[in-house]
């Protein structure tokens, strides 16, 4: 009778723990409060040299973090981070709290209108709303795109990750890319100069093929609860550092 009544204390004091620890995490997701974050990254070589500074916020979002989508604004600079050179969006879905590329969303109306606009500035010429439209029709017709880039899942567990694939198709241009080898790792304490994080390790290989040429990578990146991305690196198919991006900064 006292090891029974010893079994059933020890589940119970089990599955209470579990339940608080799921409770506490049911709002918590890997990004940062996009009502008010700004949050910024150093992108390194494979010899740890600065090579960029990039700066994002969240420009939009549509329902939550648990299913929803954000349109993402990113700065990148020179080595030196006054230095702008470039701004532009990239966007995002979340599906029960795993949070996806949205690739599909690049070649919506409104982006596709967007790059015609920088395109014809560039040339220094105006396209009218009519010619816009005719030109995004044109477009559209020639983008196939099919399947996803996956991300972290909202809870991660210790072992594997389904693969994914992503294939995008413009006239008789193919690319494909495909996540293998996905999983989680573990979970470390990491250190950068936004403060010190619990992260959850995540790997994956990296295949993308296009135009005749084929590039495989592995990643291996940390993602803390409420950030999102800490640190990401990336190693060429030799097993040689390539890049680094770690977090520089973020605020609330």
């Amino acid at each position: 009778m006292k090891r029974f009544i010893y079994i059933i204390t020890c589940a119970i004091g089990f599955l209470l723990w579990w339940c608080l620890n799921a409770y506490g995490q049911d709002n918590v997701f890997f990004v940062p409060d996009p009502e008010t974050a700004r949050w910024s990254y150093l992108e390194m070589d494979g010899n740890g040299a600065t090579t960029a500074t990039m700066v994002y916020s969240v420009d939009s979002m549509t329902g939550d973090a648990v299913n929803g989508s954000a349109k993402v604004k990113f700065e990148s600079a020179g080595k030196q981070s006054s230095e702008e050179t470039a701004a532009n969006f990239i966007f995002y879905k979340f599906k029960d709290g795993e949070f996806t590329i949205d690739m599909n969303a690049f070649f919506e109306a409104d982006v596709l209108g967007e790059l015609i606009d920088a395109a014809a500035g560039a040339e220094g010429i105006g396209a009218s709303e009519e010619e816009k439209k005719k030109a995004i029709e044109e477009m559209r017709k020639l983008i196939e795109i099919s399947g996803e880039v996956r991300g972290i899942p909202r809870y991660p567990v210790i072992g594997a990750l389904p693969d994914y694939e992503f294939v995008f198709k413009l006239s008789f241009v193919t690319m494909t890319v495909k996540g293998t080898e996905r999983k989680i790792s573990g979970k470390e304490k990491l250190t950068t100069p936004a403060g010190t994080f619990d992260c959850f390790i995540m790997e994956e290989t990296v295949t993308t093929k296009a135009m005749m040429q084929k590039e495989v990578e592995k990643t291996v990146s940390w993602y803390a609860y409420g950030v999102g991305l800490v640190k990401e690196s990336t190693y060429d198919k030799k097993g040689k550092l390539v890049s680094t991006t770690l977090l520089n900064s973020i605020n609330w």
